[in-house]
């Protein structure tokens, strides 16, 4: 399964829609290199970078959503937090069993769908606050 950005998920902040699609990419990225048992190194450099880039999103959006006065964006944030929980488990799994066929339909279930769900349900509440504040 590839993970794709579409309309439904557009924010109304061009750069928050970049970020979004780059975190699919790389999400995506990750579970070709895992499905294809790509070597340990390579898969932790890639799950390492992912991590560094949900953070520096979520950094990057929460703060958006607080200037923009966005009213989910506590919610945003608890999400967030669950997010980097969940991401967290998923890399230890990954540092003590490598990348097993379970570990990959974690990736799949508790990451990348949790990823879309979360854009498609909570981020997308940014586009009725687009005009109401400056950026």
């Amino acid at each position: 399964m590839v993970y794709v950005w579409d309309g439904s998920m557009t924010t109304g902040i061009p750069r928050i829609d970049a970020q979004h699609q780059e975190l699919l990419h790389k999400l995506n990225g990750l579970l070709a290199a895992m499905k294809a048992r790509k070597g340990q190194e390579e898969l932790a450099n890639l799950i390492g970078f992912l991590g560094e880039y949900a953070v520096k999103h979520f950094s990057d959006e929460e703060a958006v959503m607080e200037r923009r006065k966005c009213p989910l964006a506590l919610t945003n944030k608890l999400g967030h937090q669950q997010f980097v929980r969940k991401f967290q488990n998923f890399k230890k799994r990954f540092e003590t069993e490598g990348p097993t066929p379970s570990l990959v339909l974690e990736l799949q279930k508790e990451l990348c769908d949790w990823v879309i769900q979360h854009i498609k349900h909570v981020d997308t509440k940014l586009a009725s606050v687009v005009n109401q504040s400056a950026p």
